[in-house]
């Protein structure tokens, strides 16, 4: 499930020197560059979870730079081998709490004291799991349509929100299904709105519905959670019954 950031690749810029023979040499200026590392919310193992590694071409792996960490969570939430340049995070983190962190790093001797790379920002990203169902503003909705519609008419529109990351798998990708309505009433998948479903609905047989919907997210499929709400839908009369005298 987890997989280990990649070192950063270094940046690497050349220059041309003359020679005193004519010649060009090419002299080569290394940096360290920051990518996006990420890191996925929830993370329920014993030891602090992995997120990735800082490293500068500088580093002779003789124990003669110190890596130093900052920003956001840093020393707490997140905590760097000032040796190797190891960060690791020292608990869940729940990604609707907070989306990214955003941190810097630096590398400096540690007999001088002095920068050997210039401070970098960069940013950690936290992955969504689904550990949110979707829910509905209302519990109880109300709404009407006049008795003897056609097929088709729309009754209303429910809306399910659903806090996970929508740029992010199907976590947030919501499906509305009718548990209870039917035949009498339908419910579009994508869109949440309520449309009649069988011709000739009388209110004189019948006035009330009650109508459930589900919201199930991860596009509907198995594994999805859910969410529900009742709609009560009232036949509303139309001009469609004559007078009668009793005699």
């Amino acid at each position: 499930m987890f997989r280990r950031t990649p070192v950063p690749q270094q940046r690497i810029l050349s220059s041309h020197v003359p020679r005193s023979d004519g010649k060009i040499l090419h002299r080569q200026k290394r940096g360290w560059m920051w990518n996006q590392f990420f890191l996925l919310e929830e993370y329920t193992g014993s030891d602090y979870q992995y997120v990735g590694k800082l490293h500068s071409d500088q580093d002779k792996g003789d124990g003669s730079l110190k890596y130093i960490l900052s920003g956001d969570g840093a020393g707490t939430l997140f905590i760097i081998d000032e040796k190797t340049g190891d960060i690791h995070a020292t608990r869940r983190i729940d990604r609707e709490e907070k989306a990214f962190y955003t941190l810097r790093a630096q590398a400096i001797n540690r007999r001088t004291l002095r920068p050997v790379e210039p401070e970098s920002e960069f940013v950690i990203k936290i992955h969504d799991i689904n550990d949110n169902e979707p829910t509905f503003p209302e519990e109880i909705y109300t709404a009407s349509v006049p008795e003897m519609s056609v097929v088709g008419t729309s009754v209303v529109q429910v809306t399910a929100t659903d806090a996970d990351d929508p740029s992010y798998g199907n976590s947030a990708r919501v499906i509305y299904s009718i548990l209870q309505g039917q035949p009498y009433f339908s419910v579009e998948p994508e869109t949440g709105i309520i449309r009649t479903a069988l011709p000739n609905m009388n209110r004189e047989n019948r006035e009330q519905y009650q109508v459930v919907i589900q919201a199930k997210d991860m596009g509907g499929q198995m594994g999805g959670l859910s969410g529900t709400t009742t709609v009560n839908i009232t036949l509303t009369d139309v001009n469609d019954n004559p007078p009668r005298f009793p005699q």
